[in-house]
């Protein structure tokens, strides 16, 4: 009967988080989607139209991007009819910030 080393099950664990905290930056590592997610930071929320206007790129690409955002939970969707509005998930991006921070171990003031 072979028992599971606990240093390879942490190491198991390790990797995990850090290819889903790979994803995520992968995800805001990109310029477009940088800019998308600094605008609706500054706004409430937007619709497409108004958004690609203001980031000078077609609807077509801007979807797309927004897609990408909303799949790792960076922006909420909200439906109004025909209207589409995006805006920023602060409650996510506030997680992703923690866990970043707890992967990386956090450091004591003084180290700051």
């Amino acid at each position: 009967m072979s028992h599971a080393n606990p240093l390879d099950q942490d190491r198991a664990q390790e990797l995990v988080e850090a290819r889903e905290l790979r994803a995520t930056l992968r995800v805001v590592g990109d310029l477009v989607r940088l800019q998308i997610l600094r605008r609706l930071a500054q706004n409430e929320e937007m619709g497409v139209t108004e958004l690609a206007y203001a980031l000078r790129v077609s609807q077509p690409l801007l979807s797309w991007h927004l897609g990408v955002l909303k799949r790792v939970g960076l922006v909420n969707v909200r439906r109004e009819g025909r209207l589409v509005w995006y805006a920023l998930s602060r409650q996510a991006l506030r997680s992703f910030h923690q866990r970043l921070d707890e992967w990386l171990g956090e450091r004591s003031e003084e180290q700051e």
